[in-house]
């Protein structure tokens, strides 16, 4: 006895099925958000160490041999970087955060004696009471003293923190290890789970998806890598205290977009106007005017230097559709959503258009591919003439030839 066909579903019956599945995925999305970070720094991890994992397995021979040696590297790494440095870090970065607790109490007067006190600067002697800045400065020190209040939470979770990010932490290793095993094979189970014929849709897919993230991630991660060395090793020679836990601020904060630096280098110098002394013998406001221009010259070679050789290219999304990304995305996923709002922005913006083509009946993948905007400076805002200082002008030498 033939088995009869199992009927197809109309028109109206796909679209409450795939309405349903939407919201029951929309559900589980906003129930389990709290899990969506951790689940993508696994992706984020398997994908910065698959290079690595190629390179050993071309070496030992198999895939599976490869991952284990590269996992197992890193754990040694990181018990010896935590064995080494762990509590020193700890220390520095329990210490600021005492430090801004100390700066958030003692603001208003210390802003008052600032205005009150006398300078000299190349000869001249001047005050700031007689300026009109005092009422600018105490409106922004309302909307600070409050941030900065904050960070008494910090230091009172700090160590319940670091046990939970620990705890994350092992987490993200053990499943990024486990993607990792099956990491050639997942490009394959994607092309079969899809329906017949868009085997290639995925591949094209997937290769543009590639120079996006491989762009952004492992060039941000070495870009905050360099940034938090030269600001760690910078602001130590400087004599600004807590030097190592500044670079490791400027790390962190450097994967925010446009907003990151700024707020980096707004911290250095307040510590350096707050401690006290310094090995220059200057007084508080010069010697946070160094600070800052330290930053300044700081984050215009990594701008000028380091990011165009590194980034190679930027994803082409304008700068105010990243920050309104970030803020979207912080709600979301947290502190991974401000991180990684430029990839996901771009991704969703290449998904978005092959969905429109395939709408209006368009072809997705044109045959030329529009190249790519080449890459842009980040860091701290500066005016066009204060620019010009850091920035090397190459000329571009004659390319007539007379003619014999």
């Amino acid at each position: 006895m033939e088995q009869p066909e199992s009927p197809r579903w109309n028109t109206p019956t796909k679209f409450l099925v795939a309405l349903a599945t939407l919201a029951v995925i929309g559900g589980m999305v906003v129930y389990f958000s709290n899990l969506i970070g951790p689940v993508l720094a696994c992706f984020i991890l398997t994908y910065l160490l698959s290079p690595l994992v190629e390179w050993f397995s071309r070496r030992v021979g198999s895939w599976g041999t490869a991952v284990g040696v590269t996992y197992g590297l890193l754990i040694v790494i990181l018990v010896g970087v935590v064995a080494v440095a762990g509590f020193a870090i700890e220390r520095q970065i329990e210490g600021l955060i005492r430090f801004l607790i100390d700066i958030s109490r003692d603001l208003p007067g210390a802003l008052q004696s600032a205005f009150d006190a006398t300078y000299q600067v190349a000869g001249y002697t001047f005050t700031l009471r007689d300026s009109n800045l005092l009422p600018i400065a105490q409106q922004i020190l309302g909307a600070i003293q409050p941030v900065l209040g904050q960070t008494g939470a910090i230091a009172t979770n700090f160590a319940s923190s670091t046990a939970t990010a620990v705890a994350w932490l092992a987490f993200v290793l053990l499943v990024s290890f486990y993607i990792m095993i099956d990491f050639p094979r997942l490009l394959p189970s994607l092309e079969r789970a899809v329906p017949p014929g868009y085997g290639f849709d995925v591949r094209r897919l997937a290769a543009e998806l590639g120079p996006i993230w491989n762009a952004y991630l492992r060039g941000q991660v070495t870009l905050s890598l360099i940034i938090g060395v030269m600001v760690s090793v910078g602001t130590t020679a400087a004599g600004v205290r807590f030097g190592p836990a500044l670079g490791f601020v400027s790390f962190f904060l450097e994967f925010i977009p446009y907003i990151g630096p700024t707020l980096a280098a707004l911290t250095g110098t307040l510590i350096a106007f707050f401690q006290g002394g310094n090995i220059y013998g200057l007084d508080q406001l010069a010697y946070a005017g160094v600070v800052f221009v330290l930053y300044l010259v700081l984050q215009q070679i990594q701008g000028n230097v380091f990011y165009p050789r590194i980034m190679g290219q930027n994803l082409g999304l304008h700068p105010a559709t990243i920050l309104v990304g970030a803020i979207l995305m912080a709600q979301l996923l947290g502190f991974v959503g401000v991180v990684l709002a430029a990839p996901l922005l771009a991704t969703v913006g290449l998904f978005g258009g092959y969905v429109y083509a395939k709408l209006f009946d368009l072809d997705p993948f044109p045959e030329k591919p529009i190249p790519p905007p080449k890459a842009t400076r980040r860091g701290l805002v500066v005016p066009p003439a204060l620019r010009e200082l850091f920035t090397r002008r190459r000329t571009k030498p004659p390319t007539d030839v007379a003619p014999k």
